[in-house]
């Protein structure tokens, strides 16, 4: 992986973009890119966390299994999205998992080079404090918005996005219907009348887990 895409990489993690350009080419320096075919399991609960992970390209869906055996959906990472940003400062374990649900890119930072490069540069640490902590209040603001989004921009937005990482039109949904309902914060029920809600007003066909995206700008405006 040549050091420009390696930076592309490092600028898509908002505690990296304010740093000065030597400190993020320092960071870029550290990133190992990896391939994961579908169906990949990148990593298992249990596992040392190790690295930290940016998604170049593809979806991954990051689970865990409850109390009685099912697997749950926590969230499923789109490009720019990354994981395992504690491992970076610390070694504990996982307590979920990783799966590429399509073939996916990841950008990864091993977690012991990342702090020799620290202790080597404090002026980095307290650059990535400042922006951590900027990071922090600009989240807050994003929950207050989330909660409020529209459950139509939600899947529209799911869709689009699914679409683009699988680069297919039609397309198979990754997740079922419920797994998606999961994701956005919402029940099967909902999901099922606003994908009916999308189909109605011309923006995609559906049957099944079959979508096939008809007004990707229709689709995007209620983003």
């Amino acid at each position: 992986m040549d050091l420009q895409q390696a930076l592309e990489c490092v600028n898509l993690v908002p505690m990296f973009q304010s740093l000065p350009e030597d400190q993020k080419t320092e960071v870029a320096k550290l990133v190992v890119q990896h391939h994961y075919p579908k169906g990949t399991i990148i990593y298992l609960a249990g596992d040392k966390v190790g690295h930290f992970m940016i998604l170049e390209a593809g979806q991954v869906k990051i689970s865990q299994v409850a109390a009685n055996g099912k697997e749950q959906l926590l969230k499923v990472l789109q490009p720019g999205d990354f994981d395992g940003e504690a491992a970076l400062f610390n070694g504990d374990q996982r307590n979920m998992a990783a799966t590429a649900l399509v073939d996916s890119n990841v950008c990864q930072i091993e977690q012991d080079a990342f702090q020799k490069l620290l202790q080597k540069s404090p002026q980095l640490s307290v650059s990535l404090l400042a922006t951590m902590s900027q990071q922090i209040n600009s989240l807050q603001e994003e929950k207050t918005l989330s909660s409020t989004a529209d459950m139509a921009g939600k899947l529209a937005k799911y869709l689009v996005e699914t679409g683009a990482a699988l680069d297919e039109n039609p397309f198979k949904l990754p997740l079922k219907k419920k797994d998606i309902a999961t994701y956005l914060g919402t029940t099967p029920e909902t999901i099922s009348r606003t994908f009916k809600q999308l189909t109605s007003k011309g923006l995609i066909e559906a049957k099944g887990s079959q979508v096939k995206i008809i007004d990707e700008d229709g689709l995007d405006m209620l983003v």
